[in-house]
């Protein structure tokens, strides 16, 4: 798996309008080998625009990318997400996102994607399979 999500980032990034920001910050090349394990360290990349083709990908390791847009914008562009953290102080980003049917998980302010909470969506939870939900966090 190391091998196909360094290889779909790779060709990627040979694809103009996409720059890794992290590499110039790292050590070694993104994926690496250490202790007979291979890893893939975290990446992100900068896209001119939402259309390239590493602009709203996921991938499983910590991979994120970043795409110039316009706030009013946001919650059309960033499509279907598993999860979504807003920084932000803006009342009306706030109620649009929490408006937007296409937010699985919603973190408003400073919070971990990574903190595990047995409530919220794709935790495990028994209502996750008999019910449709939506999450929302606010620090």
């Amino acid at each position: 798996m190391a091998d196909f999500i360094d290889h779909a980032i790779e060709e990627g990034l040979r694809i103009p309008g996409a720059e890794e920001v992290t590499a110039k910050h790292r050590d070694g090349p993104r994926k690496t080998r250490f202790e007979g394990a291979v890893y893939l360290r975290p990446t992100i990349v900068h896209c001119a625009a939402f259309e390239h083709p590493l602009a709203n990908r996921e991938f499983l390791f910590p991979y994120a990318s970043v795409v110039p847009c316009a706030q009013s914008e946001a919650p059309q562009k960033i499509g279907p997400s598993l999860v979504v953290t807003a920084i932000t102080k803006d009342p009306a980003l706030s109620a649009a996102l929490l408006e937007s049917p296409l937010i699985e998980r919603l973190n408003l302010g400073p919070i971990s994607t990574m903190r595990v909470s047995w409530d919220q969506p794709h935790e495990g939870n028994l209502f996750e399979f008999l019910y449709k939900r939506r999450s929302l966090e606010i620090a």
